[in-house]
């Protein structure tokens, strides 16, 4: 992978969840590709669309009743939520986020350095 900080640097990683466990998003990234940046410009989430549980997505304390956003697949096309500062000047820290998913699921990540 590219060192981060060019405008066109980019990854797409698809990681595996383990029900009703908060995961850290950059230590299930990072397992699977080590070179992945700290901090991103923009960050993509996406739940599988093979998959009936929902994806939520919070902080630290994350669990089934305290999260900030929950992602349910509904139908053939999976949702997918979008990070970013706007500004392309700051960055989205990786570490901040943590996933939790009520049923064994993949969730595609996709992020511009």
């Amino acid at each position: 992978m590219p060192a981060a900080g060019s405008a066109h640097n980019w990854f797409g990683i698809q990681v595996t969840l383990t029900t009703s466990t908060a995961q850290q998003l950059i230590a299930l990234l990072q397992a699977i590709e080590p070179t992945v940046p700290q901090t991103v410009k923009e960050l993509y989430i996406q739940a599988d669309s093979s998959v009936t549980g929902t994806l939520l997505i919070g902080d630290a304390k994350i669990g089934a009743s305290r999260y900030g956003l929950a992602l349910t697949s509904t139908s053939s096309v999976a949702p997918i939520q979008g990070f970013g500062t706007g500004s392309g000047e700051q960055n989205v820290p990786l570490m901040a986020f943590w996933v939790f998913s009520t049923a064994a699921m993949k969730v595609n990540v996709f992020a511009f350095c």
